[in-house]
């Protein structure tokens, strides 16, 4: 096996490492723990509407007193998510592992390794305790990355309507605004995201957001610019870089952000004609991120910069000579 490795695909290198660590195993049921205390422990449970339904050995007691349970037999029981105060499940390890795998370039491999865990959890939904709520926002950044736009944006309207505790429905403001983004419609999407960072502290939606509201501002900025309206263009474009610069700023452990908001950057100071700050931008994604979608787009990028800074750089004057007396 080993020395098949370096033949092996990106996407099967990443896979192959999750099932050598042991995150291939059959997940755990959960615990339920129940807010008048009490812990269970189910041997499976799902949800169905506002209950989650677990499923429990039947049990018998002896003459003695003692109670064992009985070979085969189980029951399953609705419990109200009302009465339970979380639900305890082991956190999947490609939550930990993601950012890194975005930054790589492994967007496909991610997907396709966290697909169990987003389908186990996407039953729960965003009962308390559910993984789903973390998954999801590295789903749609996986999808983002390889330009599946439009899946990304039904996982996004997906998760806005299927949420339910008030924590989380206030993160389907930014899920909206992602979709949003995604269909063009910016101006929307930003007045979203205004809406979203008001009550959302967590570093992975609001690295999303940042980095989605500076493709926002981006595409505004571009348009002013087609429109002739430089002043205007001018503001946009800054706009959209102080939002990519928020993520190594402000959320550098959401680093899966890094690659999006590099070339963000890239193309806003392409638009502001700062030819420098563009390639050293494009630079750092070939050399940092050289894996990744974005890095494959910077060549036509690079391109463009070069060809714009020809047509404005200034002629060479003709040397004269210096009248004499």
């Amino acid at each position: 096996m080993s020395r098949r490795l370096p033949v092996l695909s990106l996407a099967a290198s990443f896979l192959l490492t999750f099932v050598q660590a042991g995150f291939a195993q059959a997940p755990d049921p959960g615990r339920i723990f129940m807010k008048d205390g009490r812990i269970l422990t189910p041997t499976s449970m799902n949800r169905s509407g506002d209950d989650i339904m677990a499923t429990f050995p039947r049990q018998q007691k002896n003459a003695d007193g003692s109670v064992v349970n009985i070979p085969g037999a189980e029951m399953t029981v609705g419990i109200k998510l009302a009465e339970i105060a979380k639900l305890d499940f082991v956190k999947p390890p490609i939550i930990d592992a993601a950012p890194k795998a975005l930054a790589e370039g492994k967007a496909e491999a991610l997907l396709k390794a966290m697909q169990t865990d987003v389908d186990r959890f996407a039953g729960f939904r965003d009962a308390p305790g559910s993984w789903w709520v973390d998954l999801v926002p590295m789903q749609i950044q996986a999808l983002l990355s390889l330009e599946k736009d439009k899946e990304a944006q039904d996982v996004a309207d997906t998760f806005s309507r299927q949420a339910s505790n008030p924590e989380n429905q206030r993160l389907t403001k930014a899920f909206a605004g992602v979709a949003k983004t995604r269909k063009g419609e910016h101006k929307t999407a930003l007045s979203l995201y205004d809406e979203a960072v008001k009550s959302v502290r967590r570093h992975d939606i609001l690295g999303m957001i940042s980095v989605n509201r500076g493709d926002s501002h981006l595409a505004i900025a571009d348009a002013l610019k087609a429109e002739n309206k430089g002043p205007e263009a001018i503001i946009s474009y800054e706009q959209a870089l102080l939002n990519y610069t928020r993520i190594a700023a402000l959320y550098p452990s959401q680093r899966g952000y890094l690659p999006q908001a590099t070339l963000g950057a890239a193309r806003a100071h392409f638009g502001l004609d700062d030819f420098e700050r563009a390639k050293l931008a494009i630079k750092e994604l070939k050399t940092d991120y050289a894996s990744t979608a974005e890095a494959a787009a910077t060549d036509e990028l690079l391109a463009k910069v070069e060809k714009r800074e020809k047509i404005l750089a200034p002629a060479n004057e003709p040397a004269t000579a210096e009248k004499k007396e």
